[in-house]
């Protein structure tokens, strides 16, 4: 769940669907939107996000000024052609959009979260929370058996979410453009979680509620 360094928006737009839609014929305008409040949840696309991310994602993660902490990542158009595989949500109140997430597959039974930014004034609301709540069922219902994503362990309200949502701590990574950063692991498949727990976890931890799916509860 990182950041992004961009460019001008193109003049240009993606007409293509993402890849979530081609391989699971996930639709997410079939479920959206979701309100919490006077916020709601809508699908977006990456270049309808671009003039949010502009705006808005040095404040956010930290990379206002000169000199950067990690290599510096333009939008390129490989780079634009991606975001338009992705899925990309916006969270919008009646001000305007407040922030966006943005995930994809990673391949057939694994949903990447990629990006997630939201205003800091709007962090106190679970938005986040409610968010990945909202978004396990449609992706359990294609057959997404976990979601992973990954954070700063310096930042402590996301670990803190993460944690309480059932995701487990599965890796960590070093890299030039986010550092060092640990990667959590929501498994969507009660046998995917209890294959886990056998192989790596010296106490069984009880199986997370969002693992167990409609069936088992």
């Amino acid at each position: 769940m990182q950041s992004s360094t961009v460019a001008a928006a193109p003049a240009t737009r993606s007409t293509t669907s993402s890849l979530s839609s081609r391989l699971w014929d996930l639709k997410w305008k079939r479920v959206l939107p979701w309100r919490f409040e006077e916020v709601a949840v809508e699908p977006s696309s990456f270049d309808d996000a671009l003039p949010f991310v502009q705006q808005h994602y040095a404040r956010i993660f930290g990379a206002q000024g000169s000199e950067a902490r990690f290599l510096k990542d333009p939008l390129t158009e490989t780079k634009r052609r991606f975001g338009c595989e992705m899925d990309v949500f916006q969270l919008r109140a009646p001000e305007g959009v407040i922030g966006v997430v943005m995930g994809h597959p990673t391949d057939w039974t694994t949903y990447y979260m990629r990006t997630v930014a939201i205003l800091p004034e709007y962090r106190d609301r679970r938005l986040l929370t409610r968010f990945m709540e909202r978004s396990y069922e449609p992706l359990r219902a294609v057959g997404v058996e976990r979601i992973e994503g990954e954070c700063s362990p310096a930042n402590l309200p996301m670990m803190r979410m993460l944690i309480g949502q059932g995701f487990m701590m599965t890796s960590t990574s070093n890299s030039e453009r986010w550092g060092y950063v640990a990667r959590f692991t929501k498994f969507l498949r009660e046998e995917a979680e209890v294959t886990f727990n056998r192989q790596f976890c010296v106490v069984q931890p009880p199986v997370s509620r969002g693992a167990r799916g409609p069936a088992s509860e």
